[in-house]
């Protein structure tokens, strides 16, 4: 309910304003999402985390991708460990993911920090293309 009244919400911001970033469901997608991983139904979670991001280049952010890629990490982490498998399509949908955040990320920043320059070390691109990295390897 609280989810779809944000939708229409959203959906009418964006009609009157369809340059402004919204991320009102955004987050809260991502905190569900979170809140699945954290209880090891990574499935779900990742599947909502990844769909909180639609469409990526109105949502992918620094605080959006900073809590994206702590799932992520996290679900990288048990599987290292033989803790958890994860089905190929589930996988793919990351990779797919993954690329889009390469592609769209190229000018946002995964640090905030005035003292910093940006450079792309600092950038979604680069974080994404590590992380794709080691999804890839777990895969085989």
């Amino acid at each position: 309910m609280l989810t779809r009244t944000l939708e229409e919400a959203e959906s009418k911001e964006s009609e009157q304003n369809p340059s402004k970033p919204l991320y009102h469901l955004c987050i809260v997608n991502l905190v569900i999402g979170t809140l699945y991983c954290s209880k090891n139904n990574y499935e779900f979670g990742i599947t909502r985390i990844i769909k909180s991001f639609d469409p990526l280049t109105k949502k992918l952010g620094t605080d959006t991708w900073y809590y994206a890629k702590r799932c992520l990490l996290s679900l990288v982490n048990k599987m290292v460990k033989n803790m958890f498998l994860l089905q190929d399509q589930i996988i793919t949908d990351i990779l797919t993911f993954l690329i889009e955040c390469e592609r769209v990320g190229k000018k946002v920043k995964t640090r905030i920090d005035p003292s910093d320059a940006f450079d792309s070390v600092n950038s979604v691109t680069y974080e994404a293309r590590i992380l794709r990295a080691l999804f890839i390897k777990m895969r085989h």
